[in-house]
C-alpha cells in the first residue's frame, strides 16, 4: 500500500510570497501615500515570506490564520513605514497591506483559471504561465491604484491650522507627490507659503523658519524639526514645527489630524494656484 508525501519547497514558497509582499507593500504605500523605501520594504517582505512558510509548517488554519496574518501584516507595516503617525494609521496602512494582498493573490487566481474550466494549472507548463499570471495581476494592480491615488490627490482640500492663539484657513493642493515626513515620528508635512506663515507665527519667526536659524527659533518658543526635502535641484533641509491643531475637511467631514508645518518662500508662484500643498494621506 503507498502513501502520498506533500513535498514542501520551502525556498520556492519565500521567493513567491517575499515578491508578492513586495509589491503588496509597494502598492499599500502609494495608496497610504507613504514613503517607498525598498530596503525597510524588501526586510518587511523577507518577514511576510518567513511567515507563509511557518504557517504552512505549523499548520495554522482557521482562526488562527486570519489572528496571525493580522499580526504579519502589523509587524510588516511597522518595518515599511515606521509608527504611521499613532495606532490608527498603522491599523490603516495594515489594512492595505492586506488588502492589497488579497487582491493581487484574487487577480492572479482568475488569470491562473481562465481557459482551464475553473481549475489551476497543474502541468509542466507551469512555470511560464504562473510568471505571466503574476505579471498581469501586477499590471492590474498597478492600473488599479494609480487610478486611486490620482483621483485621490485631485482637486483643493480645505485645511484650519492653530498656533499660538492665532489660527489662518485656507484651501491647500492634495497633493499624492508630497511624501514631506518627520524622520522621527512619521508625521506628514504641510507645506505653507511664507505669507500665510507670517499670519500665522509673525514676520521674524517666518524668516527663523526659512533660514533654519535654531537661535531664533528657541528665543521665540518654537520646537522645531529638519524635515529632508528633496525637489528637480536635489535635496535640503527644511525646518518645520507642531502647530496647536490642524484640522481638513469642513462640515461634518472635517477631521483634526497630526501633522507639522514647514514654510515655503514662494513669493510669486505659489504650489498650482494654492498657497499651499498637503499631503493626500491627511485628506478626511
Amino acid at each position: 500500500m503507498s502513501t502520498l508525501e506533500t513535498v514542501l519547497y520551502a525556498d520556492v514558497l519565500f521567493a513567491i510570497n517575499f515578491s508578492m509582499d513586495f509589491i503588496s507593500l509597494w502598492a499599500a504605500a502609494l495608496l497610504g501615500c507613504k514613503p517607498r523605501r525598498a530596503l525597510r520594504m524588501s526586510a518587511a517582505a523577507a518577514l511576510g515570506g518567513i511567515y507563509a512558510v511557518v504557517s504552512i509548517v505549523a499548520g495554522i488554519h482557521g482562526f488562527w490564520q486570519y489572528i496571525s496574518a493580522a499580526v504579519a501584516s502589523f509587524i510588516m507595516c511597522l518595518i515599511s513605514f515606521g509608527k504611521c503617525g499613532g495606532m490608527r494609521g498603522i491599523l490603516k496602512q495594515s489594512a492595505l497591506i492586506w488588502g492589497c494582498g488579497a487582491l493581487l493573490g484574487g487577480l492572479m487566481t482568475a488569470v491562473l483559471s481562465l481557459g482551464r474550466g475553473g481549475n489551476l494549472l497543474h502541468t509542466t507548463e507551469g512555470g511560464s504561465v504562473w510568471i505571466g499570471a503574476a505579471a498581469a495581476a501586477v499590471g492590474a494592480v498597478y492600473i488599479t491604484v494609480r487610478l486611486i491615488t490620482a483621483k485621490k490627490g485631485a482637486g483643493p482640500l480645505p485645511v484650519r491650522i492653530e498656533f499660538a492663539g492665532n489660527h489662518i484657513r485656507f484651501d491647500a493642493l492634495c497633493d499624492s507627490g508630497n511624501l514631506m515626513r518627520d524622520p522621527i515620528s512619521g508625521d506628514p508635512v504641510i507645506l505653507l507659503s511664507a505669507a500665510l506663515g507670517k499670519k500665522l507665527v509673525g514676520s521674524e519667526n517666518t524668516r527663523a523658519l526659512l533660514t533654519c536659524d535654531a537661535e531664533k527659533l528657541s528665543n521665540s518658543g518654537i520646537r522645531f524639526r529638519l524635515i529632508p526635502i528633496k525637489n528637480s535641484t536635489g535635496g535640503s533641509l527644511c525646518a518645520a514645527f507642531r502647530p496647536d491643531k490642524v484640522t481638513t475637511g469642513s462640515g461634518r467631514r472635517e477631521e483634526s489630524v497630526q501633522c507639522l508645518i514647514a514654510l515655503s518662500d514662494c513669493t510669486a508662484v505659489y504650489f498650482g494656484g494654492f498657497p499651499a500643498t498637503a499631503p493626500a494621506s491627511i485628506a478626511s
